[in-house]
């Protein structure tokens, strides 16, 4: 007897939603079926993107057309169901589409020209530094191919979903969402610019952050997709640029500055990193590792002030990679610093 979809959709009638526990068909997910023979590909379309129910709801679906007399060979292939389709799901409206940040006061980013620069150091300890001063904070790690956040937070476990939204996970007081989280660790995100752009989107509208004060946007280096989305797409009330003292970080901070003007982006300002190095034995001396000077003159060029200068410091390094920013920390150079960029911050925005 040949293989029918009719078949096929009433054996995937039995299986539901983890999380919504109705049936994948009942909610519309099962978007399309081919047969070819004893083979069967079945389209599911998730409500989020990166789903972390979506390795169950695969297997299960699998499980389901497997067990059908004649079929040989399964194929599942995920996809995310678009706004409008969620929205009819959920009851939602289209004003809901960024119903994720709706109770987020200020919404700010971290970006820079070029990788190395330390942007994720700067964007977790700018978070605990706020929260510091009283501040509720979440952090969104918007570099998809390199989600640090959870390490340098000390976060592990993947986060739950909940009425079609995504619950953030929690690391020192701190909101988190990143894309590590969901894929697990040492998982490759091989993700194109469409992709990027959606999943950054999904992460605002479709993640709970609740009432927050501030959510810091760790983007990825450069001036490509997730950068544009953000400016375009965002209501983000500035963008903090992290720069090295030397030459070739600066010529890239240039095009960074360039790109969130053009937009319309306040720039908050400058964070100058690795900005010198206390000599060990003689805490007098100062060397210069990178170069000195050059953050100081981007900002004075651009009319824009300088946030702070952040030593060249092992604690830093040892903070990041042991889940305890240094920030967390009561006194130190660099906290001090760190303090210093939050206090910029705050001085424009509230």
């Amino acid at each position: 007897m040949a293989i029918t979809k009719e078949d096929v959709l009433k054996v995937l009638f039995n299986v539901n939603d983890p999380e919504l526990h109705k049936s994948l068909v009942e909610l519309g997910m099962i978007k399309d079926i081919e047969i070819v023979g004893n083979a069967v590909k079945v389209t599911v379309a998730l409500t989020m993107a990166g789903c972390p129910l979506k390795h169950q709801i695969k297997g299960d679906v699998e499980a389901a057309v497997r067990s059908m007399p004649g079929v040989e060979h399964v194929e599942v292939v995920l996809s995310t169901m678009t706004s409008e389709e969620r929205a009819k799901l959920f009851g939602k409206g289209p004003q809901d589409e960024m119903e994720g940040i709706k109770q987020v006061k200020h919404i700010i980013a971290v970006g820079s020209g070029k990788g190395g620069v330390g942007k994720t150091t700067v964007s977790v300890n700018l978070a605990i530094a706020l929260a510091k001063k009283g501040f509720r904070v979440g952090i969104l790690d918007a570099d998809m191919h390199g989600p640090d956040i959870p390490i340098m937070l000390g976060v592990t476990g993947r986060p739950l979903g909940s009425e079609g939204m995504l619950l953030p996970l929690e690391g020192h007081g701190i909101k988190m969402m990143s894309t590590g989280s969901l894929a697990g660790e040492g998982v490759p995100i091989v993700w194109r610019g469409p992709l990027v752009n959606k999943a950054i989107k999904e992460f605002l509208g479709n993640v709970n952050w609740g009432v927050l004060d501030f959510l810091v946007i760790d983007l990825p280096p450069g001036t490509g997709d997730a950068a544009i989305t953000l400016a375009n797409s965002v209501p983000l009330k500035g963008i903090i640029i992290v720069t090295t003292p030397q030459k070739v970080a600066l010529s890239d901070v240039r095009r960074s500055i360039g790109l969130f003007k053009s937009t319309n982006v306040p720039v908050l300002g400058i964070v100058e990193n690795m900005s010198y190095l206390r000599v060990p034995g003689a805490p007098n001396e100062i060397m210069d590792v990178f170069g000195t000077g050059g953050g100081e003159k981007m900002a004075n060029a651009f009319k824009v002030p300088l946030l702070g200068k952040i030593p060249l410091d092992p604690a830093i390094r040892q903070g990041g990679d042991e889940g305890m920013p240094v920030a967390l920390k009561n006194t130190g150079e660099a906290v001090e610093a760190f303090q210093q960029i939050a206090e910029g911050v705050l001085k424009q925005l509230c």
